[in-house]
């Protein structure tokens, strides 16, 4: 087993390197910018900011340390002028703990800020709501409660979220639980398609007859789930795959936007791209086959391009031009983009992650390019090989798209400061029984990755790390609660939970009677009470 030792000389050499490419290419990170900024500020008084008297910041529960350094900073500005300061922010809706986000600074926003700057500071509170139902409301304001142990980390004397004189009853919270994943995504793609296209879908409980419906022509809808990849890290399917596939089979006019879904070096606007790219540079496959230590993954995908570039060319009936020695990469990518033309009017999707290659190509050419000249070896290990690698995260900034039209398959994170006529919350397509590498998902067992690396790095750090003295399980379990109870607080008239029946009845096995699963989820506090026993308190359907 690899030491301590071993592991932190690891940790300081990728660190050590990350730096010195970032020196290396005059560049600066977000992190970095921040702290340059917080260094600014600190040196000597800067005279733009001395008129400054005005300070809002929202999304305040989201705020890290070193940010909360900067705020405090520019609200001494504000307080020489006779400003105002204020900040927005919601305590139960934090969801960036794994960026540094510390909650606390937050719920003790009011003692931190008098005594660092002496400000009398006066606390409102915004409980009407004016986006959901009545019985959505009343459904998160029992959910958020379930937990005694979570309300210790809530701002002290917050009130429940209250309707307003116009707050309509609407139908209460659904369930939809199925035996098997094939069951569930062929009911609710039904659903699916009946709410889009305004089909009438009426049943029965108990004597009472619902019209599940949202009364509007063509209905924003969103699936939120913990991931929205279609395709698990073990080759399986999951349910945002079988959703699009259903869809598509039902009615191709509903289009299915879900842009991480996929990896984004498997699609085919890039696999076009990058393709056309390797048989420009290296044709005969010279240069690849001498690239060592590379992972089976990065081949793999570098073999799918090459294949899938060659095919498009036999059915296009189209040559390209060889690049010998040296590539004008923004030349190259130019004589390529009158390919990517009908991929990129085929889906939003594909013109999202045609403008994330071609960006990320771009800026890299220009970080390391040599007179507007890059060699092959260049194209190949700073370009092609990261892209393969599964390097490039998908930017929610590049979203601009309108939400309403489509079917929007999202993580729960991607959904937040959002809103959707119909929700549908995936509390668990892919638990089946209660094992240890679900937990993570719906009951913690301990702290995670994040509080490990928390706990590591704070002998480190220069800043004060005594603000939050919890367990990483109960920060675990913190960060569960309010992720969905986030999701929960997206619907507008119509909120389904979705899962297969061993989140509502329990797993059912062989030699097991019943072992019931533990998910925050589905209504059970941390002390392993099921509040919602078989969830009672939904309509099934």
């Amino acid at each position: 087993m690899e030491s301590h030792v071993d592991r932190e000389k690891v940790l300081y050499e990728i660190l050590d390197d990350y730096s010195e490419q970032l020196n290396v290419r005059q560049v600066m990170d977000y992190a970095m910018l921040e702290d340059k900024f917080h260094e600014l500020l600190t040196e000597e008084p800067l005279k733009r900011l001395e008129s400054v008297s005005i300070l809002l910041i929202d999304e305040y529960q989201d705020t890290n340390l070193l940010q909360e350094q900067i705020y405090f900073k520019l609200a001494g500005y504000v307080k020489e002028n006779g400003g105002s300061i204020s900040v927005v922010g919601d305590d139960d809706q934090s969801l960036y703990r794994f960026r540094g986000a510390t909650i606390s600074l937050f719920t003790n926003y009011v003692d931190r800020i008098s005594k660092k700057l002496d400000i009398d500071v006066k606390t409102i509170f915004l409980q009407e709501n004016y986006r959901s139902t009545q019985s959505i409301i009343n459904f998160t304001n029992d959910f958020i409660a379930l937990d005694d142990k979570y309300q210790e980390s809530r701002v002290i004397n917050k009130p429940k979220i209250d309707s307003t004189k116009n707050t309509v009853e609407g139908l209460p919270v659904i369930g939809m639980f199925r035996n098997n994943l094939e069951e569930l995504s062929t009911d609710l793609t039904n659903l699916l398609y009946d709410l889009k296209v305004g089909n009438n879908f009426e049943i029965t409980r108990e004597g009472i007859k619902y019209d599940i419906s949202t009364k509007n022509t063509n209905p924003s809808i969103a699936l939120l789930t913990n991931s929205p990849k279609e395709i698990s890290a073990f080759n399986k399917k999951r349910l945002p795959f079988y959703i699009r596939e259903s869809l598509s089979y039902k009615d191709e006019n509903i289009a299915v936007f879900n842009p991480r879904g996929q990896s984004i070096e498997t699609t085919d606007i890039v696999s076009l791209i990058c393709g056309l790219i390797l048989l420009s540079i290296d044709p005969q496959e010279e240069t690849e086959s001498k690239l060592d230590n590379l992972p089976p993954h990065t081949k793999n995908t570098l073999k799918m391009w090459r294949k899938y570039a060659r095919g498009y060319l036999v059915q296009q009936d189209k040559q390209i031009e060889i690049y010998a020695h040296d590539v004008n990469i923004v030349e190259l990518l130019q004589d390529i983009e009158k390919e990517c033309s009908s991929l990129i009017e085929e889906s939003t999707e594909n013109a999202i992650y045609h403008d994330i290659i071609t960006e990320t190509i771009t800026q890299t050419d220009n970080a390391i390019n040599d007179n507007g000249i890059l060699t092959i070896d260049q194209v190949f290990w700073h370009i092609l090989v990261p892209i393969a690698s599964g390097a490039i995260d998908i930017d929610d900034d590049l979203f601009d798209v309108s939400l309403d039209e489509n079917i929007n398959i999202m993580s729960i994170h991607q959904s937040k400061g959002l809103e959707f006529d119909v929700v549908i919350v995936d509390v668990g397509s892919d638990i089946t029984d209660n094992s240890r590498y679900t937990a993570f998902k719906r009951f913690p067992r301990n702290g995670g990755v994040t509080h490990n690396i928390e706990d590591y790095l704070k002998d480190y750090s220069t800043v004060n790390y005594d603000y939050d003295d919890i367990s990483g399980q109960d920060k675990a379990f913190n960060d569960l609660i309010r992720r969905y109870f986030v999701a929960y607080t997206r619907a507008k008239s119509i909120l389904v939970l979705v899962g297969l029946n061993s989140m509502r009845y329990g797993y059912k096995g062989d030699f097991q009677n019943k072992i019931e699963i533990e998910n925050v989820a589905t209504g059970w506090s941390r002390d392993r009470v099921w509040h919602w026993d078989s969830l009672s308190n939904l309509l099934h359907i």
